[in-house]
């Protein structure tokens, strides 16, 4: 018995988890900042948001709670890390292609430029819900890491997926692309950054 190493929990906060709930946070309150900007026309603010603030934090995001659940399943959290930055990368790409055809910057071919926004639909479609879907169950099933955030996780995947639903469930997809869907994100960014500040029990050997 005294050669076998004696194992305590110790609960513990990584570099990666404060860079998480400081990018969450940041993601929440410019979201918020997004809400009260004007639609139309595009503000410098509203453009700098939706191209480059919001899909940042979420990488980073994305990123720290991969340096958590890489230690449950590796291979399936790598799986829903890399489905997570394709399908924010195409959302860029999406955005980039509305703004530029709403200030005209980019003098497109129309069925150019909805061939392409299609393609990029299609690859969102196919790997934001997904993606996210991993990352839910992959908190849900671990006590050590707050399984509520999980449940929060899934409730925003079912949103996208009937948002992105569009012919399958035409009323259904208004509702949950309006206001109401970017306000439950908000709080979801809140939620992820109070995530990363609890602590996460891991077995030390002494």
């Amino acid at each position: 018995m005294d050669d076998i190493a004696s194992i305590r929990i110790e609960s513990e906060r990584t570099q990666a988890d404060l860079i998480g709930s400081v990018a969450s946070f940041v993601d929440a309150s410019a979201c918020l900042t997004f809400l009260f900007l004007p639609a139309t026309p595009a503000t410098v603010a509203g453009v700098c948001i939706l191209l480059v603030v919001d899909p940042t934090t979420c990488i980073i995001g994305y990123w720290a709670m991969y340096q958590r659940l890489r230690d449950i399943r590796p291979k399936l959290a790598e799986l829903g890390f890399y489905l997570l930055i394709s399908g924010t990368i195409s959302l860029i790409g999406q955005n980039v292609v509305g703004v530029s055809a709403n200030l005209n910057l980019v003098a497109l071919d129309y069925s150019t430029a909805n061939a392409f926004n299609i393609l990029l639909e299609v690859i969102v479609t196919f790997t934001l819900p997904f993606g996210l879907a991993i990352y839910a169950w992959l908190i849900a099933i671990s006590p050590p890491l707050r399984r509520w955030l999980g449940f929060m996780m899934g409730v925003q995947v079912i949103l996208l997926l009937i948002a992105f639903g569009c012919f399958a469930f035409p009323r259904l997809s208004d509702f949950v692309s309006s206001q109401l869907f970017a306000v439950y994100a908000i709080i979801l960014s809140f939620a992820k950054a109070v995530w990363f500040l609890s602590p996460v029990a891991r077995p030390k050997v002494r």
